[in-house]
């Protein structure tokens, strides 16, 4: 293919000082910042011929780089080579987009001619490495992709094992790419620098950083409302009220302990699905309802697992599965989990007796993703066993220290520290694939999809029930008349500690705190007769003993 058209180019200011401050490495300046090799529809059809095709590079020098004459080859096995005419160059912190003329996108630097209308820039379904050449013939970057399918010899000393999972661009209201999560940040680690990110052909990739990731509060929305903090691959989160069942929440189920409403992130048209942040993060702190139901269905293999994690995914979540057991064909197969998370997965096959049946949660260091030359990636860190353990709401957290690699991870109240490589970077991600026989409405409830929660701000323990600026008899009157009760979480009913239950670890938090005045008490105390005190104590003692 040849390159006749005369070159715009676009400069990026607040690029430039990220990259500069990042500490971008790249040989030459110039990286492969961000592609799109092939197109699907919302609902994964093909399209023919893809008219989202594109190879973005950038600049991530402080000088301009002259590209005349370089080339850019697409080794799927048979390459392409595309030459970029002399006289070309990039500015410091400037793009510059490769597409295929008359397609979807208007706005590239470049466009390919010749093409007949039914060609396509890429091949589709298979493996390759992309590859840029200076004009000396010295390579300069490269990216893997879809390594999952085998591709040719993969420069390693650009590319490391390359990105693993299956790489597609669907048309839904936030089309994606794989794309540099920081422009121009280059370890030579593709599946360490690159992320499924929002398609920008042309400007900057960077997403806002947040330290943690806050899990929406949806009380407020309508059921089915999509969250505008996510984009996704087929289907947005939404919010859902957990005690009613509908076609996207498969069962009722109890509200998570902070109460309301909550998120469901899937597709119930079936297959896969992933969910992600429009940020990237370094934590995050959650309710997950793990439904530890049996599929008890009698296909020959059963299966779903869903994964909340820090790095990326594939859209289509392809089988992530630590056992080597799903379909014969091998550890993680397809799927492009990266970085850290937790993977929640049932797994029936009526044929071996229940021998490998197994319903477990595992705490994993997804890596650079799946499978490099032969060789296990991932690690498992923690191995929780949850066959016949009842379905319910469960706490799972993540936090990582990017200067140091260092993970603090969470489930319920038990923690869990290991060390993964410094430097980490990603957005927060949830992940749902299914294998369950049957159409997904003939068989709703034996789904379970990922749902999951916000945890709410910790309220500090406080018995001044009245209101009134301190901590004294009154206030015991006031527990006494409401012990037992259940469903509160205001304190002005006698729960001290705001768990939903009136009972004797709210009157241990008003002994605790008698004659004080609390952090959410409101007014000055008022002094009492030290008669008074000592009677109020007393009462207090007696009741606790009689309940005792």
């Amino acid at each position: 293919m040849s390159f006749p058209r005369a070159i715009s180019s676009r400069i990026g200011g607040l690029a430039v000082v990220l990259a500069l401050a990042c500490g971008a490495t790249a040989r030459g300046q110039v990286v492969i910042n961000e592609l799109v090799k092939e197109e699907r529809t919302a609902g994964a059809g093909a399209v023919s011929p893809d008219a989202r095709e594109f190879v973005e590079l950038y600049n991530a020098g402080a000088t301009a780089v002259d590209i005349g004459n370089w080339t850019l080859v697409n080794d799927t096995g048979t390459p392409i080579t595309d030459t970029i005419p002399a006289g070309s160059s990039i500015p410091a912190g400037g793009y510059f987009v490769i597409a295929a003329e008359g397609r979807g996108i208007a706005n590239a630097d470049y466009y390919v001619q010749g093409l007949a209308p039914t060609d396509e820039l890429y091949p589709d379904l298979v493996g390759g490495v992309m590859q840029l050449f200076d004009a000396s013939s010295n390579l300069v970057d490269a990216v893997a992709y879809d390594v999952f399918r085998g591709t040719p010899a993969l420069p390693t000393n650009q590319t490391a094992g390359g990105w693993w999972g299956q790489l597609q661009s669907y048309n839904t209201t936030t089309p994606q790419s794989l794309a540099r999560y920081r422009d121009g940040r280059d370890t030579n680690n593709n599946g360490r620098d690159f992320g499924i990110l929002p398609l920008t052909p042309g400007a900057s990739n960077e997403l806002p950083h947040s330290a943690s990731h806050a899990i929406p509060d949806v009380d407020g929305l309508a059921v089915g409302a999509e969250l505008p903090q996510y984009h996704f691959a087929f289907i947005n989160a939404r919010a859902i009220d957990p005690g009613v069942a509908n076609s996207f929440n498969p069962k009722a189920i109890p509200a998570s302990p902070q109460g309301g409403k909550a998120i469901v992130a899937w597709d119930e048209s079936g297959g896969g699905n992933a969910v992600y942040s429009r940020e990237t993060v370094e934590s995050f702190d959650l309710y997950a309802y793990l439904d530890t139901n049996p599929i008890n269905l009698p296909g020959a293999e059963e299966w779903d697992t869903s994964t909340y994690g820090i790095g990326t995914t594939n859209g289509l979540f392809n089988n992530p599965d630590t056992r080597g057991v799903i379909n014969g064909v091998g550890t993680s197969p397809g799927n492009g989990n990266t970085g850290v998370g937790w993977l929640f997965q049932r797994f029936e096959d009526s044929t071996n007796g229940g021998v490998n049946d197994f319903i477990r949660l595992q705490l994993v260091d997804f890596n650079d993703g799946g499978n490099s030359d032969g060789t296990q990636d991932w690690t498992v860190i923690q191995d929780i066993d949850l066959k016949g353990a009842p379905a319910g709401w469960h706490r799972l957290g993540i936090d990582v220290d990017p200067a140091t690699g260092a993970v603090t991870a969470r489930f319920d109240d038990q923690t869990f520290n290991f060390t993964t490589n410094s430097d980490l970077i990603g957005t927060f991600y949830v992940g749902y694939r299914e294998a369950i026989t049957g159409s997904v409405s003939a068989n709703l409830a034996k789904h379970a999809p990922p749902i999951f929660d916000l945890v709410a701000t910790q309220v500090a323990d406080d018995a001044d029930f009245d209101g009134d600026g301190d901590v004294d008899g009154a206030d015991f009157l006031t527990w006494q008349r409401h012990l037992n009760a259940t469903g509160q979480t205001n304190n002005d009913n006698g729960d001290a500690n705001h768990d939903g239950s009136v009972n004797a670890a709210d009157l241990g938090v008003w002994r605790a705190q008698f004659g004080s005045s609390p952090a959410g008490a409101v007014a000055a105390a008022v002094p009492e007769p030290a008669a008074g005190l000592l009677l109020a104590a007393a009462a207090a003692a007696g009741f606790a003993a009689r309940r005792r």
